[in-house]
Order: C-alpha cells, then sequence, then structure tokens
C-alpha cells in the first residue's frame, strides 16, 4: 500500500486524501481483523494485510486503488451491489454465513462469511464503506458435512439389504447437493458382476455411459479421482467435471461390496477436510453393505437349519428385551440422559398432546420457578404455545437461539429462558410428542450442538415407534415369524448405536483405571518390572486423559458463562495467587519483580484464571533455573492496559508464537514439562471476551513474556457479558 503510486489512482496522492479516510486506513492496517475500505462512489479499495487471503494471489495486489466492481465484478459483487448502494445511502448492514463465491485460486470457489457493512462520513456526507469481515467457509462446511454424515447414520439405521443401503446414501445425498452433486452407488448382481444400483443428482440420460462400473474403476483400489465430461447438475451453474471413485472393500478383505462414485463440487477443490468427509462417507457405506451381507449370509443357513423355528425363538427373545430395556419412558429418559452429557441444559422436557392440550410426560432438570410448573400442570394449549405447536405442524425441529418471551404468551414465568429448541418425535402413526430443550442464561445453538439434538431427536423417533408397534407385533407373531431374523438384526444394531451414544468420555477412561488396579491385585508380587512399568503407562495416560477432559470442560465453561464485570484489583489479584502457589516454591528461590498494578475492568473470577494460568507456566518453565526471576508489570495506553508477566525459563522459539494460544497446541514435550495445552487457550478466549488482545515473545534459553490488553471500560453495549464465545 505505501509503494503504490495513488496519484494514478482516482483518490489520488495520499497527502491529498481527508482526515477521515487516513484515520480509517490507519485504524484498518493496525487491526489484526480483515478488513475492506471501499472509498468515493467508485468504491476504491484499500484494504489491510489480514484481507489479503481473502482475495487470494488472484486479485491482490491489484486490487488495492481498484474499483470494487472491477475487483468483484465476475464475483459475488453483482448481488452485494444493493448492499454497497445502501451503505453509500448511510444504511449499515450485517450478515452471517453469507455466500459470496469468490476466484482467488483460480477458479470460483464457494465461500462463506460474517461481513458487516458501516458508511463512513465526511461533513456529514457518506464517504465510502467501511467492512470488516471473517470468513467462516471451513466452519459451515464443517457444519453441513456433519449433518449429512448423522443423516446418513440415521438412514442406515434397519438397512438389511444392499439395495436399502444404495437408497439411504441416494436420499441423503439428495439433501447435500453441494458435497455430493451427483452420487453413482454400484452393488454386486447375483451373479457377481457390479451394476448401477442407483444415481442421485442425475437424470436417466446422464447415467446411460455409467449403467456399469467402467473396468478401470474397478482395477485401482482405494480411491482416485476420474475426469468426466462436463455434467450439468448439483446448485451451481458450473459443470461438474471429475468424479471420486471409491472401492466399497471393507477392512482386511479383497473383494470389494460396491463401488461409488461421487461427483465432486466444482466450486471447492479436494482438499482435505473434503477428502474425510467423503472417506467417512464411503466408509459407512461399506459397514453398512457388509452388515447387509451378513445378515443375507446368516437368514441363508438359518434357512437351511429350519428358519422357521430359529426365527420363531429369535423373536421371542427380541420381544423379552423390547419390553424390559425398550420402554417408551425409559427410551425418553435414555435421551434426555445422553443429551444432558453432551450439551449444558436447564431443562429437558418431554410433551404429548391431550385434549388440545400438551402435558409434560417426562422430565430431566427444572422449570425455574413454581408459576411455570402450575402452568405445565394445568397444560400448555395448543393454539397459542407456539413453541410447541410449530414443530407439531411443521414436523421440523424449531429452535429459537434467543427465546422470544411473547411465543408462548407466558412472559412473567419465562423470563429466565433465554434459548430453546423444540424436535418433534414423529412415528409411523404421526407425531407422539415434542422433545424439547431449554437453556437459562446463555443463547444460540451452534451447529455442532443442533446437530447432536437432531441425531438424538431422529433415533429416538425410530426407537419410539418401534415400542409402539410391539403390541401389534405379538399379535401378528405367526404372521411374521418369517421376518423375525431380519427384525432381531435391526434391534441389536439400534441397540449397539444406543450404547454408543450413551457413553460419555469419562466411562471408558474410568474402567482403564479400574481394570488396571484388578490386574495389579490379580498378579500382586508376581509382576515383574516390565509389566509393573507397562502398567503405570497405563495410569499415566488414564491420568492425562482425565486430565484432557477436565481441561476442556473449564475450556468450554469459559466460554459459555456470563462475564460479571466489575472492578478488579490486579495487585491483589496477583498477590493471592502467589500466596495460593506457595507449595511450589518451597524448594526454590524464586525473585519476583511486581510493580505496582493498575484497577482494571472485567470478571474477577475469570481474570483470576488469566493471572493463575500465566504465572504458573512462569514457575513451570523456569524450573531448571538455580534462581527463577519472574518480573509482573503493567504499561497504560489510550484506551487500554497492557499487563505482561516476563521469566527467564527456558523460553521458546519466536517463529511458532502464534501457536502457542491454540487448543493442545505445546512447543516442549510431556516429559520436559506437564500440562494440557489448554491453559494458554483459556486465557486467550477470557481476554478476547474482555475485548483484549493477548500477545507472546519468546527466546530459547533466555525466557518469555507473555501478555494481555484490557480495554480502559467495556462498552456498556459490547455484549460481553451475555453472549458466549462462538
Amino acid at each position: 500500500m505505501r509503494d503504490l503510486d495513488w496519484a494514478s489512482t482516482p483518490l489520488g496522492p495520499s497527502s491529498t486524501w481527508p482526515g477521515v479516510l487516513r484515520t480509517s486506513v490507519h485504524l484498518m492496517l493496525a487491526s489484526k481483523q480483515p478488513m475492506y475500505l471501499a472509498w468515493t462512489p467508485d468504491l476504491i479499495a484499500l484494504y489491510n494485510d489480514a484481507y489479503r487471503p481473502i482475495l487470494g494471489a488472484d486479485k491482490h495486489p491489484a486490487a488495492l486503488g481498484a474499483r470494487t466492481a472491477d475487483i468483484f465484478g465476475q464475483d459475488g459483487y453483482p448481488e452485494l451491489k444493493p448492499v454497497f448502494d445502501a451503505a453509500l445511502r448511510g444504511e449499515s448492514a450485517a450478515f452471517e454465513n453469507l455466500l459470496v463465491p469468490l476466484v482467488r485460486h483460480g477458479y470460483l470457489e464457494e465461500c462463506y462469511f460474517d461481513v458487516g457493512y458501516t458508511p463512513v462520513y465526511v461533513d456529514q456526507h457518506v464517504a465510502g464503506v467501511f467492512s470488516s469481515v471473517n470468513e467462516t467457509t471451513e466452519r459451515v462446511l464443517s457444519a453441513r458435512r456433519t449433518r449429512t454424515l448423522a443423516a446418513l447414520t440415521a438412514a442406515l439405521l434397519g438397512a438389511t439389504d444392499p439395495q436399502d443401503v444404495v437408497q439411504a446414501a441416494l436420499t441423503v445425498a439428495g439433501d447435500n447437493p453441494h458435497d455430493l452433486p451427483c452420487l453413482l452407488v454400484y452393488v454386486p448382481t447375483a451373479e457377481g458382476a457390479l451394476e448401477l444400483g442407483g444415481a442421485a443428482g442425475l437424470s436417466d440420460e446422464q447415467t446411460v455411459p455409467w449403467r456399469h462400473a467402467p473396468r478401470a474403476w474397478l482395477k485401482a483400489a482405494g480411491k482416485q479421482v476420474i475426469p468426466v465430461p462436463p455434467l450439468a447438475t448439483g446448485p451451481w451453474a458450473d459443470p461438474v467435471t471429475q468424479f471420486l471413485v471409491v472401492t466399497l472393500t471393507p477392512s482386511g478383505e479383497a473383494r470389494p461390496l460396491g463401488v461409488l462414485a461421487v461427483g465432486l463440487n466444482p466450486r471447492k477443490h479436494l482438499d482435505d477436510a473434503y477428502r474425510d468427509f467423503l472417506h467417512l462417507f464411503s466408509g459407512q457405506l461399506t459397514s453398512a453393505l457388509r452388515t447387509a451381507r451378513l445378515t443375507g449370509e446368516l437368514q441363508q443357513r438359518n434357512a437351511e437349519l429350519d428358519a422357521r423355528n430359529r426365527a420363531l425363538d429369535a423373536f421371542e427373545e427380541w420381544t423379552r428385551d423390547l419390553t424390559i430395556y425398550l420402554e417408551p419412558d425409559d427410551l425418553v429418559g435414555r435421551a434426555q440422559a445422553l443429551i444432558g452429557s453432551l450439551i449444558p441444559l436447564d431443562a429437558a422436557v418431554y410433551y404429548e398432546q391431550e385434549g388440545g392440550r400438551w402435558f409434560m410426560k417426562r422430565m430431566l432438570g427444572e422449570y425455574g420457578n413454581a408459576e411455570l410448573r402450575r402452568a405445565h400442570e394445568q397444560g400448555l394449549p395448543h393454539a397459542t404455545t407456539m413453541n410447541l405447536r410449530t414443530p407439531f405442524e411443521t414436523g421440523e425441529p424449531y429452535y429459537q437461539d434467543m427465546y422470544d418471551e411473547n411465543t408462548d404468551h407466558m412472559a412473567p414465568h419465562m423470563t429466565h429462558v433465554t434459548a430453546t429448541a423444540m424436535v418433534p418425535l414423529r412415528t409411523s402413526r404421526g407425531t407422539r410428542g415434542i422433545f424439547g430443550l431449554a437453556v437459562f442464561g446463555r443463547v444460540g445453538w451452534p451447529a455442532v450442538d443442533r446437530t447432536v439434538i437432531e441425531t438424538v431427536g431422529r433415533s429416538l423417533s425410530l426407537a419410539l415407534d418401534r415400542a409402539e408397534q410391539v403390541t401389534e407385533l405379538a399379535r401378528e407373531r405367526e404372521r411374521l415369524a418369517g421376518q423375525s431374523a431380519a427384525l432381531a438384526s435391526v434391534n441389536e444394531e439400534l441397540e449397539a448405536f444406543a450404547y454408543s451414544v450413551s457413553h460419555d468420555l469419562r466411562t471408558p477412561v474410568r474402567h482403564i483405571q479400574g481394570f488396571n488396579v484388578l490386574l495389579r491385585k490379580s498378579f500382586g508380587a508376581g509382576l515383574d518390572a516390565k509389566a509393573t512399568r507397562y502398567l503405570e503407562v497405563v495410569d499415566e495416560a488414564a491420568v492425562r486423559m482425565n486430565t484432557l477432559i477436565d481441561a476442556m470442560l473449564d475450556l468450554s465453561r469459559t466460554s459459555r458463562q456470563p462475564l460479571r464485570v466489575g472492578m478488579v484489583d490486579l495487585g491483589a489479584l496477583v498477590a493471592s495467587v502467589r500466596g495460593d502457589m506457595e507449595l511450589d516454591m518451597l524448594a526454590r528461590k524464586v525473585t519476583w519483580h511486581v510493580q505496582p498494578l493498575p484497577l482494571v475492568t472485567g470478571d474477577n473470577d475469570l481474570l483470576r484464571q488469566v493471572v493463575l494460568n500465566l504465572l504458573s507456566n512462569a514457575l513451570k518453565y523456569t524450573r531448571g533455573r538455580e534462581e527463577a526471576v519472574i518480573e509482573v508489570w503493567a504499561e497504560a495506553r489510550p484506551d487500554a492496559w497492557a499487563v505482561f508477566v516476563r521469566d527467564n525459563g527456558v523460553g521458546f522459539d519466536p517463529r511458532y508464537q502464534d501457536k502457542l494460544f491454540g487448543v493442545f497446541q505445546r512447543l516442549h514435550r510431556a516429559d520436559e514439562f506437564e500440562g494440557t495445552g489448554v491453559g494458554l487457550t483459556t486465557v486467550r478466549r477470557i481476554i478476547t471476551r474482555h475485548e483484549g488482545q493477548v500477545s507472546a515473545y519468546g527466546v530459547p534459553g533466555e525466557g518469555a513474556t507473555f501478555g494481555f490488553t484490557l480495554p480502559r471500560a467495556l462498552p456498556p453495549d459490547s455484549g460481553a457479558g451475555t453472549h458466549p464465545m462462538p
């Protein structure tokens, strides 16, 4: 930007620019946030370094000083021009996950952004448009792909025939035409040849060349990218020109169970994330085809060994298990407990409708006040309780990221409810009930949470549907005897699914530790040194796993709990933390240089975590020094306080300082210094929530300095106290 001849642009020499423009450019260049400034009605472009990756090598540096229409005219600008025009008229705008196609790596790419547009005034006239931008492409694509994989899991439940597997894949592909614009699935015929079992996203005419799997596809094991003639399919105007061909071969087997050919998104190159998604997608199909094959083989053997008697025995055993373990109320309770273990909730309520009113049938958590409890005991009117009526009538989950008190006409009793999610539970007989979730004190349902909620809702609907049919199945046992083996297989698969998702991370770790103790007791003094060491390694790994789980939970709570903003005495915080660490310093020589520290505005408990992490790290990484020297001081800046902690420890290579604040990012081996790699991530999130910044500087062998800034006062409209970090 400094070297550009601005005199050759419509803006003229920078020395002639108005003060507002110069100030805006100065603030923009100093920011780590991607920013774009379009000046004059021609929207002449200026931007900072953080914005360069958004442009890519195709546009930077030619975009500097160019008209926005010339830079993005072939991309997303035609659709955004009304937004820029409105901003030039003085109207601000903001968008989340806005689709803006860009040519920046040699092709038109599917890109998403959180972006805000703000008019910039000179002498009460709009002179330009200021945009703050955050690319969310990976987040949007990840959530979309996660939903697809979850839907495939649900669709494959009960698939006992290869054609059922094919149909599940085609149905799920139809709901994600971006990542799966077209799909070809080949399965073996009775003679063993692979023929097209089904196609998604392609017309009958388009599939004619691929009725039979090409021999080249069968010869290459694993995955291969195949160029194909342009195919008009998917949501984009761009044709599909490449297939990813995958042989569906189970691990340890040589014979493929099928072949999957996926048309690749023409607006997203096959990167690692895209490749991983397709790997998981094809892996689920391989597993389902293998299960279908085994089911067929089992049915054939049963037929040879008196199929009718064996089927009847299997049906009776399955019916007993269903009666004992899968009562509808127990199913709902298990689902509530499962979601409660995965998502922070205050209430999980299951409703059923009776006589035009909704009644609570099972609840985990609390109502929050007595009046809300009484309203539920009397029944909630279907006509006016829109939080229940909407999902019942649409058949789709209904989320309120920020609960509207007018939704259910119970405003006096619902002031503590901040977000709700309502999932209809549909069986073959219709909507059985509503699975409701509520939180008090936080807002929003992240994409990952929604995926969990909807996956559990689908599986619960399937299980309730099966439970509803128990009576009918019992009455018609003789007629259904021939199908009992297939139904038993469905039950086993659903049980396996329910088991796998009902255990949290702590259960297997607890089992590892418990059996390790039992092993020691069983062998007693008979354990040799090597075996003893092996058991110690297992214990250490389990303890570390628990530590990591605790650290991640602490990190999550740090991001979600509201800020309680007040005046915080940093000097007193440092003194208190030092007192708590006295035991760690008894056998060491530690010299402290703590300068007077200011009063700041923030959350006392969260800032204590920041101080504790930084001082603990300083003590830890000076452990090898004869005398540890730790300095703490603050610097006053125009609109913020900067606080620093410096030590004379092992330091770090400054080339890797950007990795320090990432989750599980460590620059030293675990056998050198203990830790989880989460402490500095916690520091960064807390300081970010306080609208500050973190920094780190180190020299190997000479020590490290960590710092953070805090605004002199948090803006009253910042929302930092009510919104969790994403």
